[in-house]
């Protein structure tokens, strides 16, 4: 169950990987259950805070997958059926971890969130960077299993493991945690 000092945090639910450049109907599938969980969140005076690619040409991840998620583009706007509203806080980020050079921490912290919830994607990428800084920051880790999703099967299984195992982040499922 979501307790009051926490957020749930949606990485990188943007068109490029989504329904874009590196989209997937694995990523497609888990839209309707962020949703869903982002308005029950809501309900319950839940903070929810998105993260989005926001990358400027000289970002090093250029280099590895080419351009992608471009500052200013539709491929880095939150899909609309996951619009943040006015009370959402929407970080943009120019790297893996959502944590890295941005304010991220300072907002949870000034929130006096204790505890994350993480959804989006990629569960093998931006979601395994983005819960190693919360988790290196003191930040109890929640992974919402039905609501991360990566492209390829076996790399969203390891990813997802790997954060039980090395950061102690607890597996949910977002049926269970208005309950």
């Amino acid at each position: 169950m979501i307790m009051p000092k926490s957020a749930v945090i949606v990485v990188d639910m943007i068109h490029d990987f989504v329904d874009g450049k590196f989209g997937s109907k694995q990523a497609q599938n888990i839209v309707p259950k962020i949703k869903n969980l982002i308005d029950r969140a809501r309900e319950k005076g839940v903070l929810v805070i998105y993260t989005r690619d926001s990358h400027e040409k000289d970002d090093p991840e250029i280099s590895i997958w080419g351009e992608h998620a471009m500052k200013g583009t539709k491929g880095s706007e939150i899909v609309e059926d996951l619009s943040p509203t006015a009370k959402d806080i929407v970080i943009e980020k120019r790297t893996y971890d959502s944590f890295y050079k941005t304010q991220l921490e300072e907002v949870l912290k000034r929130e006096g969130v204790e505890e994350v919830y993480i959804t989006g994607v990629s569960t093998d990428i931006c979601v395994l960077h983005t819960a190693f800084g919360a988790f290196i920051r003191g930040f109890r880790v929640h992974i919402v299993e039905d609501c991360v999703a990566s492209i390829n099967k076996e790399d969203h299984e390891w990813a997802l493991r790997y954060m039980k195992r090395v950061y102690g982040a607890k597996l949910v499922n977002s049926e269970d945690l208005f309950k």
